[in-house]
């Protein structure tokens, strides 16, 4: 038998001292007993036995026992993933908390504790792109190291050029030699607030569209928008006027229009919250790609439900198991 949850040292502790001065309240208990009468009824030790019983099964069930083993055949997709991440000065904004760059690094570790059934790759953008993470299945290393260092310090400048940041999430997606072989679904998730996205990404979209690559855009912020804070103050522009950088809504539904993609949204608004990653989830997991392989996996199940009901019942006649301790005999007094 395995446990979901294995104790700590100090649960270890806890146990062990609460048994003890268990056994220590069963000792002066019998000797309080004893005092009260000669020879102590067996029911006393069978009650301090159900107790006994029906808390260590307590305990078992609370560290979640496996037991048992089922073994079920899956397949496994052939997906690939981009991870598209705008790393501009505006995702420094704090109107989504802490910031919006730090609320999308939140939301794809979520993301990628899912399970997803893909390769993953990671680029980040901004006055260019660099590709972070080259395609892999290796979504701990993705997520421990690369997601962790993204920073908007990776990059100097303010504009966003989302033409580069499209041009080689493609080149990240289309392998001519492996894609002959097999066809896997090929998937672009571009985080951003759509400020300042530069010019010519049009005939790049129509080319998304043309080769059957889905394009999820993500917008973050908020359209009453936010300030800036730099490292000496809030940004201001040539005129000294503080920056208020606004999710660009209009332009990022339309972006996912020209590329048959979707649209979805991390936003704070003045009237309601909105998070669209349970929906970007499903979305990518409706995405069909091909079968490129079967594996065998283990199917554990916690049976914890087992151990309760045990406790339950000894419990239930813990109670309805009564005696008398002390019997007091009737005098005539007059």
């Amino acid at each position: 038998m395995n446990f979901y949850l294995y104790p700590s040292y100090l649960e270890y502790i806890l146990v062990a001292l609460f048994f003890t001065f268990y056994g220590i309240y069963f000792i002066l208990s019998y000797q309080k007993a004893r005092k009260i009468t000669k020879k102590v009824k067996p029911v006393f030790f069978i009650k301090f036995a159900y107790r006994f019983l029906y808390l260590s099964l307590i305990l078992l069930a609370m560290q979640g026992p496996i037991f048992g083993e089922e073994r079920q055949q899956v397949k496994v997709q052939g997906k690939d993933i981009v991870w598209a991440i705008d790393i501009s000065g505006s995702m420094n904004a704090e109107d989504i908390a802490p910031s919006r760059l730090e609320k999308v690094k939140y939301e794809l570790n979520e993301l990628l504790n899912g399970h997803l059934q893909a390769r993953i790759a990671l680029l980040v953008f901004a006055s260019e792109a660099i590709i972070l993470s080259p395609l892999s299945k290796d979504h701990q290393i993705i997520k421990n190291i690369f997601v962790q260092s993204i920073s908007t310090q990776q990059m100097f400048g303010q504009s966003t050029q989302i033409k580069d940041a499209l041009e080689m999430s493609m080149r990240a997606l289309l392998k001519p030699k492996e894609d002959r072989i097999r066809k896997r679904a090929k998937i672009i998730v571009l985080f951003t607030d759509g400020e300042d996205f530069g010019e010519n990404y049009e005939a790049t979209l129509n080319e998304i569209k043309r080769k059957g690559i889905h394009l999820f855009i993500v917008g973050v912020g908020s359209t009453q928008g936010s300030k800036i804070l730099g490292a000496t103050g809030f940004l201001k522009d040539k005129e000294g006027q503080e920056v208020v950088s606004k999710l660009n809504v209009e332009e990022l539904n339309r972006i996912a229009k020209v590329a048959n993609g979707k649209y979805f949204e991390i936003s704070k608004q003045t009237k309601n919250n909105r998070n669209d990653m349970e929906k970007l989830k499903s979305s990518l997991e409706e995405i069909q790609g091909t079968w490129e392989d079967k594996r065998e996996i283990s199917l554990e199940a916690n049976k914890y439900q087992y151990f309760l009901i045990l406790a339950l019942f000894f419990i239930s006649i813990d109670i309805l198991h009564t005696a008398k301790i002390i019997r007091f005999k009737e005098t005539n007094l007059f």
